[in-house]
């Protein structure tokens, strides 16, 4: 008996069912241990809502199977109801009842409304047990949320889906919030799936991230080993937002817009097509020879961020805010000393 909470083998999924039309899922393969919150990472139009509804049980599978504590619930053929799931489901616009109370709106999904051991609990975990009788209209958006969590946890539920759950909060009580989930999970011994667009959001409480794209999964991981070993292109680019550059072959040698590649140690290095940076491992500096220029700054806090465009590549720079230029100034572009890139295809890591 293995200690899954979801697992998903082979997934395939599309909407219109004709043969040359495209997947929407394709080839999922997942796994959420008990106790475990994974966030399912990905911009708008990946996939991620079409997944969520099909571990739901909203719609059929085109091909592959899910299955939740080691009980298959969903295949082409077969799929049981929504609501004999036991899937708590919490949504970014709250789906509270606008004419019932904080208790009411908890209690409404339990079917032994007298036992109240549990929803006591989870109202006092999250701070609502001074509000039960207060309507969803008198409460901030950080209390709908967590009642929302609440409602979703209540009826015993061990497992449950957050469709962008703090994505309407102001950024103090999204930051506040969001610390408090994995706490409030383990205190119901409970796991879940957490889809979110924001990188920061799912790499900051999540046990692992499943970064998707175009209805694929490029790669599962824990944040860290998101950050340091990115598999792909995408997930460099999307996680770690890093600048991704053209490599040519000049000779024996390789080159980008920032100069020459080092390639020492590298088999086969031919293959490599791209290299991804971070703005903050790119030296900028003013200068009337330089071939960069200058497109446009954000004031980020400590730091000054240009977007630059060198030889058809658009790069992001990250320098201090002492290093004032203009939109429209040359610059000079370099890649900085005790620093790193990553080469694709292989996400060869590189240092200087």
């Amino acid at each position: 008996m293995t200690n899954d909470a979801l697992t998903i083998d082979d997934l395939h999924h599309k909407y219109n069912k004709r043969d040359n039309s495209n997947w929407i899922l394709n080839e999922i393969n997942l796994k959420i241990e008990n106790g475990e919150l994974l966030g399912l990472l990905g911009p708008s139009g990946c996939g991620k809502t079409t997944l969520l509804r099909l571990i739901a049980g909203f719609e059929y599978p085109s091909k592959g199977r899910i299955s939740l504590n080691n009980i298959e619930i969903s295949n082409r053929t077969k799929i049981l109801s929504p609501e004999k799931r036991n899937i708590g489901m919490v949504f970014q616009d709250y789906a509270l009842f606008p004419h019932l109370n904080v208790l009411e709106n908890v209690l409404f999904g339990l079917k032994n409304k007298k036992d109240r051991s549990r929803v006591d609990y989870l109202l006092n975990v999250v701070g609502l047990d001074s509000f039960v009788g207060r309507y969803p209209h008198e409460l901030s958006g950080g209390q709908k949320q967590r009642l929302a969590i609440v409602r979703a946890l209540a009826p015993g539920t061990n497992f449950i889906l957050l469709d962008e759950p703090f994505c309407s909060l102001d950024i103090h009580v999204k930051l506040k919030l969001r610390s408090e989930l994995p706490n409030i999970l383990r205190g119901c011994n409970a796991s879940g799936l957490m889809v979110t667009h924001d990188p920061e959001e799912a790499m900051s409480i999540c046990d692992k991230v499943a970064v998707m794209n175009e209805g694929k999964i490029h790669q599962i991981d824990t944040p860290i080993n998101l950050l340091n070993n990115p598999k792909t292109i995408f997930v460099s680019s999307f996680i770690l937002g890093n600048n991704i550059i053209n490599i040519k072959k000049t000779g024996s040698s390789l080159m980008s817009c920032l100069g020459e590649i080092n390639t020492e140690g590298l088999l086969n290095n031919a293959h490599v097509k791209k290299m991804s940076i971070s703005p903050k491992f790119i030296s900028i500096k003013k200068s009337e020879s330089g071939i960069a220029n200058v497109i446009s700054k954000e004031f980020l806090g400590e730091f000054l961020i240009y977007k630059v465009s060198i030889n058809e590549n658009i790069l992001r720079v990250r320098t201090n805010i002492n290093n004032l230029l203009n939109n429209g100034d040359k610059c000079s572009l370099s890649i900085k000393n005790n620093s790193y890139y990553y080469l694709y295809p292989g996400a060869h890591k590189v240092y200087i």
